[in-house]
């Protein structure tokens, strides 16, 4: 028995001896920190330096100096460690030292100007693109540029110019960029159908420079862009052109003030119509599809009428005049501004603002005219067709509760579109469920093309040019966002925003 016991006692005994030693290999220590801080001055002054980089080696955390040239680096685990302090134009220096538990370890750093380059930098070795001489391909309108130079790939701080010339009667060029430590540079917003040169001037810190000699490089020819509208900027609203492609929205108005309300020359396609200020009045004027080329058409009688924004005028279906409302006239002028001729008078109390021609009508080879007739008030307003004469005018659309706004044919002629808010009417013009609708010519079949998933307003609505989509502009009840141009089919089906800030749109096939 008594055996029993001493042998059970050893047992006791070693079972608790590995469990103490179990215990001692599974106990982990703690992480111990300490912190990091101090000064850095310039040697020539003894003033504090700020915006000098503090790293250290094992790493840490980068940091910079301040306005005092002070820094700190919290949570270091204890340890030796290497800081080091670099700046710009100046020699780094490092200071070695041992980070200890709970303590802030302190130092002062002291930095020297480095010294000058003595060496004149190398040639500078031209990259991208490829001279014109050996490559002819155009390039878009935003080109990255690339050069070499010896010193550069060694560390060495030479800083570079880039000279940019606009063909080769620009004899000064335009520093477009100064003193960079990059071998590479984007230009943007080039021109389109021109040839450009550019060198580098590379210096170093002692103020010796080479030139590069100059590189050729032509830009793509101007884009065929389809769409026409107006973007409004911090001070004015301009006229763009786009393809919707990266690199080729071009705008062709710069004027100063709004320019608005571009209109395709239908055929030829080769001019665009637009209205502008002019001693406080709308005038018309034409450019080329470049933004070249400006003519006023209108003179002693502009674009005016009962809240006329200068959209008011429209080309004939053959491109060789204009028809507009002035007053309560409506008004034909050709093209180079000459021979105008009063076709016809609005009715009584109103003024044409809005109107549309076509050169078919019903489905069949005739020219009509529908045009808004615009009363005192925004939302007293008809809609009338007639012939181009003005003769056989009769009533579309009858003033109905609301403000209608931008007839336009259908392209076959058979249908009229239009916006109608007919849920409010307001003296300053605001709307806030402005809906398309097509109507038959014989004034039936109304059809509410905005559907469902409108929000906001829906105006400016126009066929595209072959009548396979609707192309209109969508703003908010509140105005306060950027007007949007859209695009649905002629049933009022798959809406899609095409253009963020844009108004007025215009489409037309190249």
């Amino acid at each position: 028995m008594k055996k029993f016991y001493t042998l059970f006692g050893l047992l006791i005994v070693f079972g608790l001896s590995m469990f103490v030693m179990s215990c001692n290999e599974s106990t982990v220590e703690p992480d111990l920190y300490g912190s990091i801080s101090g000064t850095v001055k310039s040697s020539a002054s003894n003033l504090p330096m700020e915006g000098v980089t503090i790293t250290t080696n094992p790493g840490t955390t980068s940091v910079t100096t301040n306005a005092e040239g002070e820094f700190s680096i919290e949570k270091v685990l204890v340890g030796d460690y290497s800081v080091t302090a670099t700046k710009e134009d100046y020699s780094s220096q490092s200071i070695n030292i041992k980070v200890t538990e709970n303590q802030n370890n302190s130092m002062s750093f002291l930095l020297t100007v480095a010294p000058l380059d003595s060496k004149i930098p190398d040639d500078i070795t031209y990259v991208s693109p490829v001279d014109i001489e050996d490559d002819q391909s155009k390039l878009p309108t935003e080109v990255e540029l690339k050069w070499r130079n010896g010193e550069t790939e060694k560390g060495d701080t030479l800083r570079f110019d880039v000279i940019l010339y606009q063909g080769a009667d620009d004899a000064e060029g335009t520093k477009v960029v100064s003193n960079i430590l990059d071998t590479t540079y984007t230009v943007k917003n080039l021109k389109f159908e021109t040839t450009y040169l550019w060198k580098i001037v590379a210096r170093n810190k002692q103020l010796d420079e080479v030139e590069g000699k100059k590189w050729r490089f032509a830009t793509e020819d101007f884009p065929t862009n389809p769409y026409l509208f107006v973007k409004d900027t911090l001070d004015s609203r301009d006229i763009y052109s786009w393809d919707l492609k990266d690199n080729h929205l071009v705008q062709l108005t710069d004027g100063g003030g709004d320019e608005l309300h571009p209109k395709i020359m239908p055929g030829q396609h080769s001019r665009i119509a637009y209205s502008a200020m002019d001693d406080g009045v709308f005038h018309i004027y034409t450019m080329d599809l470049k933004g070249k080329d400006v003519f006023k058409v209108t003179s002693d009688r502009p674009v005016v009428g009962n809240h006329n924004d200068g959209g008011g005028f429209v080309w004939s279906p053959t491109g060789d005049q204009l028809m507009y409302g002035y007053y309560n006239e409506l008004i034909v002028i050709n093209r180079d501004g000459t021979g105008w001729e009063k076709i016809a008078n609005s009715p009584v109390n109103r003024e044409f603002t809005q109107m549309d021609w076509t050169y078919q009508f019903n489905n069949h080879s005739e020219e009509k005219i529908v045009a808004l007739a615009q009363g005192d008030k925004p939302y007293d307003n008809e809609i009338y067709l007639m012939d181009p004469d003005g003769g056989n005018m009769t009533l579309l659309v009858d003033n109905l509760e609301g403000t209608l706004s931008n007839p336009q044919f259908s392209f076959g002629g058979d249908k009229v579109i239009f916006s109608l808010d007919s849920l409010y009417e307001d003296d300053r013009g605001i709307q806030k469920d402005a809906r398309i609708y097509s109507i038959n010519i014989d004034g039936t079949d109304w059809t509410d093309l905005s559907g469902d998933d409108k929000t906001g307003n829906d105006l400016q609505a126009k066929f595209s040019e072959t009548g396979e989509k609707i192309i209109f502009m969508n703003v908010s009840n509140s105005g306060t966002e950027k007007k949007t141009v859209w695009t649905m089919d002629p049933d009022g089906s798959n809406r899609e925003q095409l253009i963020f800030n844009g108004e007025m749109p215009d489409w037309y096939n190249p």
